[in-house]
């Protein structure tokens, strides 16, 4: 039986692995479908099937890897070999690598994958991540609203003989006496019934709007912003372990072990960042995969707050009577900083007596923000990290 290794690592995943890339490779099985009864002649391009091989009985994998075990079952995978050896561990794990949403829930659904009974235990070894998602920091600057106060009254009232619709109405002054405060006053009252050019003077009354505040100001404090992060890795490393198989390989440098379907590969693997991976693992570039706590100092600088206010104003309340006292037939009018004001009388031609400003607070304005940069930045933990070495993920027996 001649055995045929599939394409690279690197060809069969549809991927590179580049650690230096800010994103993941698509992941993509292509025409290498491992469903598939015998892989396209372009999966077959780089599998050493040519005459040489053939002669050698040899295959596309270093030391015989591609040999099944004696039982006819599993895989026989060599030791690591050559002077870097000599920290990596002697027997291989299955490592699914690729993207989160793709990956088995955990070792256990892997041997399920696998076909394997109860009778089989494999256990999780590494559970590591790729292609670290982590944005920026989310600052958000708040400050207390202004402070402020409202003295002033509006510097025109007026009698109008038409109404709030009409424009070029005659008028009639209506405000208050030199200084008026605001409280009661009859100053420019009209009696019920009066005249102007053959119609009722009282048909509308105006106001110009309030003046703005006499006095406000915005809090000067320094406070800490308020910090969102978000933290997501992109593709998951799950390794899982099991015994070795019962059956034997041909060379006491390789060892049976049980095996799955793609892209499940079987990997040697080491703690921390190593460049270069042993002599027979070395066909592939090593795959670095992390833990899930990045290293992290993303921040926000601090809230200035100060400046003037924007949006602030004054309110109050227009209130006009029939009598003289302000005690009979009133209504009452809003007043504001931001606009005019006009109301309609009713009837039109009754009688306005007096009036008083009442009511008169102050709107409070917002105060804008300086600082609330983000800061920092989030990277994989190189102290979490492993190393992965790995063969070729499948194999094709013709």
């Amino acid at each position: 039986m001649r055995i045929v290794a599939l394409f690279p690592l690197v060809s069969i995943l549809g991927l590179a692995v580049v650690e230096a890339c800010s994103a993941p490779p698509s992941y993509n099985r292509g025409e290498c479908d491992p469903e598939a009864l015998e892989p396209s002649p372009a999966c077959r391009a780089d599998a050493g099937t040519d005459a040489a091989d053939d002669a050698d009985g040899g295959s596309d994998e270093p030391d015989g890897a591609q040999a099944t075990c004696s039982d006819g079952q599993g895989r026989c995978v060599p030791e690591p070999s050559s002077e870097s050896a000599g920290d990596w561990p002697r027997t291989t794990m299955l490592l699914w690598y690729g993207p989160r949403e793709l990956a088995p829930a955990n070792c256990d659904e892997a041997r399920k994958l696998g076909g394997y009974g109860d009778d089989v235990e494999f256990f999780e070894k590494y559970r590591r991540y790729a292609y670290l998602d982590a944005p920026p920091a989310a600052c958000e600057c708040s400050c207390p609203s202004s402070e402020g106060s409202c003295t002033k009254l509006p510097e025109t009232i007026e009698v109008r003989a038409g109404t709030c619709a009409e424009e070029g109405a005659s008028t009639l002054p209506f405000g208050g006496p030199a200084g008026w405060d605001g409280s009661c006053t009859s100053t420019n009252a009209l009696p019920a019934g009066a005249d102007c050019s053959g119609e009722p003077c009282a048909q509308s009354v105006y106001a110009s709007p309030l003046p703005g505040p006499t006095s406000e100001a915005c809090p000067s404090i320094t406070k800490p912003a308020t910090v969102t992060t978000t933290t997501d890795w992109k593709w998951i490393g799950l390794a899982c372990e099991a015994k070795e198989r019962e059956g034997t390989c041909e060379t006491s440098t390789h060892r049976c072990m049980y095996d799955l379907p793609y892209p499940f590969l079987q990997c040697v693997a080491l703690r921390g960042i190593h460049a270069k991976c042993p002599g027979n693992y070395d066909r592939y570039d090593p795959i670095y995969l992390y833990g899930e706590v990045p290293v992290d100092t993303r921040g926000c600088t601090a809230c200035e707050c100060g400046g003037s206010p924007v949006g602030s104003g004054c309110i109050g309340n227009l209130r006009f009577y029939s009598n003289g006292a302000c005690t009979t037939g009133e209504n009452t009018v809003d007043v504001a900083s931001f606009d005019e004001q006009c109301t309609n009388v009713f009837p039109p031609g009754r009688a306005l007596g007096s009036k008083a400003i009442t009511d008169l607070a102050y709107i409070p304005g917002l105060c804008l923000s300086t600082g609330g940069e983000p800061t920092g930045a989030a990277s994989e933990d190189p102290a979490d990290a492993v190393t992965f070495c790995c063969l070729a993920p499948f194999e094709f027996p013709k």
